[in-house]
């Protein structure tokens, strides 16, 4: 397949998502419009669906994929498409769906568990999960502004203060195994510790890199 212009963000609306371009999403989408076209699909995956498609969205989907849209995905993956997928607590067995089939092929799965907050917190629900030391990957801490001279892990305590810290609301835990990469976690505070809650999965397809990332909560 030849490289092609790659404009739209798609939210996919099809598999009763609990999230959708009309649906939590309008700020963002307001804020997206600048650059991208916006879209919203509420019918079967196609290829010509994902024609001139950037970046495909699922936020919360609670329905399953048919084995020909995940190999619609999987192709789509394979020529320079980006993927961004989320779940909530509970993981597919709560959703009733099968979005794991696609992940693990990436190696990345949403486990069937919830983080909860093991500290109190005045402001936030425990399930509204206040993480800090959660940050894998330097980079992550850059793109939001934050000077973190290396890797933060649970025994930095000397990067406490530069540390982002986000709140993670209703969530699950990731399993994560090469190739794809955790840069989230749920930190040293949060239970289960130290689990990765955002991963990406990175195409070195020579020709048509593309991105993946999945993140286990759906109203981040």
């Amino acid at each position: 397949m030849e490289k092609e212009l790659r404009s739209t963000i798609l939210f996919n609306a099809y598999k009763k998502e609990i999230f959708t371009t009309n649906n939590g999403y309008k700020s963002m989408q307001k804020k997206l419009r600048s650059n991208w076209k916006i879209q919203s699909l509420k019918d079967e995956i196609t290829s010509e669906k994902l024609n001139g498609v950037k970046l495909w969205i699922t936020a919360g989907p609670r329905e399953k994929f048919t084995a020909a849209e995940f190999e619609i995905l999987k192709k789509y993956l394979d020529t320079g498409g980006d993927v961004f997928v989320m779940l909530g607590e509970g993981g597919e067995s709560r959703f009733d769906t099968n979005i794991n089939f696609l992940l693990e092929e990436y190696g990345i799965m949403v486990n069937n568990d919830a983080v909860v907050r093991n500290v109190y917190h005045k402001y936030f629900h425990p399930k509204e999960a206040l993480v800090s030391s959660g940050v894998l990957n330097r980079e992550i801490s850059r793109a939001a502004g934050k000077a973190v001279p290396g890797i933060i892990d649970e025994e930095s305590s000397g990067n406490d203060a530069q540390a982002l810290t986000f709140v993670y609301p209703f969530g699950a835990t990731l399993s994560v195994m090469k190739p794809a990469v955790a840069v989230l976690s749920t930190g040293s505070v949060c239970f289960p510790l130290n689990r990765p809650i955002l991963a990406f999965y990175h195409s070195k397809r020579q020709g048509f890199p593309g991105w993946s990332a999945w993140c286990s909560h759906s109203s981040l």
